[in-house]
């Protein structure tokens, strides 16, 4: 599993040598527009398109004695060039690259999720359509309360990840943005035009004001962006997990093996471990956010962080949204043991049909809480049906008769508007 998730195109988004790459790209698109703006001289430009190689084993060798990455990088290419070398990086700032390079990144891998997110809903959808009229009691509080279907359930979280798609759109809108504006953000020493054209080439929007760096409320967006995602993918694993207990016996995980020591277990790994990763995405977007400040045009103190918490969050989310497509995917559905659970309570979950069909008939509301809310203790301590005890409540007869009473007590009245919510999604993909 781990071997086929490191060649994942994410994983290979994140790499050394996809960065050096991402980087190579903004030198040489900032080479072509200085040429263009005759800035640089055409027979350096071809040179240096002709003759840039890059070389991470050589640039390792050089930061070991400077201790800047960047620059590094610069004085590999500029070697591998020669004499014209001394045009590439002409006018920039460090961040200038790197920040254009990291909008790059974080853009193709909200790409990425999105796909993957797409993936996922469309499963989680075909799941509940499959389940939409499979009974299953609704819990409030961990408690049984009343009647729904596992079609249902599916459903809420098949909208949500779409309002996740939506979060992730305007997510990748804010960081689709470059910056080519020189040490302080002022271009005193590169044209703006060079900015409006390299942002174009990349496929970027040009910051409409930067200084040093791009302002790292875009990258908190994205990360925030991330942790809701994960919350969502957090709920379906927890909901799973409950679901999956042998007390309640409704799902299983279609994947998982068991303990290693007692061969009858069948655990829900895999939507542990989803609810695991979720609080590094979680803390992640904390750290994000306290990015945000920095000292006036520029300061380090975010740089170090960024190199963790981006590529982690980002390969940490891809794997759980992976995964979680595959625990649905293979859901096993205990339906008869749903349908059991229903009646667990002896009829208790039809309590408040009773009550207000009660309160229709003429009863006070206090009267007929008060008078349900005893007979269903009595009914958990008697383990009788509450149906029969209510039969029998001199309270009730007045307003209920026998045939009445059997009609509240049907499944049907719960799920009559279940149609309704459905056609809701029914045009959505």
């Amino acid at each position: 599993m781990i071997e086929r998730y490191s060649r994942s195109p994410m994983r290979e988004l994140w790499t050394e040598e996809a960065k050096y790459e991402r980087w190579f790209q903004v030198e040489m698109t900032v080479v072509d527009a200085l040429e263009r703006l005759g800035e640089i001289p055409p027979v350096a430009a071809k040179e240096i398109r002709k003759e840039a190689k890059l070389n991470p084993e050589r640039i390792a060798e050089i930061e070991e004695k400077i201790g800047h990455d960047l620059l590094s990088f610069v004085r590999q290419l500029e070697e591998s060039v020669g004499p014209s070398g001394r045009y590439i990086h002409k006018g920039l700032t460090s961040y200038d690259v790197v920040d254009t390079a990291l909008s790059m990144a974080m853009r193709d891998a909200l790409n990425i999720i999105a796909t993957e997110l797409k993936t996922l809903s469309s499963t989680v959808k075909k799941r509940a359509l499959e389940h939409k009229n499979t009974l299953m009691i609704g819990r409030t509080h961990g408690m049984q309360a009343e009647p729904i279907t596992f079609g249902l359930m599916l459903l809420i979280w098949h909208a949500e990840l779409e309002r996740d798609l939506e979060r992730i759109e305007s997510a990748r809108e804010v960081i689709s943005v470059g910056k080519i504006s020189g040490s302080v953000g002022t271009y005193a020493n590169v044209d703006p035009k060079i900015e409006e054209a390299v942002c174009k080439k990349l496929g970027l929007k040009a910051a409409s004001v930067s200084n040093q760096i791009l302002q790292r409320d875009r990258h908190a967006q994205v990360l925030t962006t991330l942790a809701i995602v994960a919350g969502t993918l957090e709920k379906m694993a927890i909901n799973i997990r409950h679901l999956h207990r042998s007390e309640v016996s409704e799902v299983r995980e279609g994947k998982t093996h068991g303990s290693s020591s007692m061969p009858h277990k069948q655990n829900p790994s895999t939507s542990e471990t989803i609810a695991g990763l979720v609080r590094i995405v979680r803390v992640n977007s904390l750290a994000a956010l306290e990015n945000m400040p920095v000292w006036n045009e520029q300061d380090l103190s975010r740089s170090s962080v960024e190199r963790i918490i981006i590529p982690d969050s980002f390969l940490a989310l891809h794997y759980m949204i992976v995964k979680m497509n595959e625990v649905i995917e293979n859901l096993h559905v205990n339906v008869e043991r749903m349908r059991e659970n229903v009646e667990l309570s002896r009829g208790a979950v039809y309590s408040q049909a009773i009550l207000l069909t009660l309160i229709d008939k003429g009863m006070p509301r206090a009267e007929a809480h008060d008078t349900i809310r005893a007979n269903s203790v009595e009914s958990e301590k008697s383990r009788k049906h509450l149906k029969e005890l209510l039969a029998q409540e001199k309270k009730i007869k007045p307003y209920l008769n026998a045939e009445e009473l059997e009609e509240l007590f049907d499944v049907k009245y719960h799920l009559k508007n279940l149609e309704k919510i459905f056609k809701r999604f029914s045009k959505s993909t």
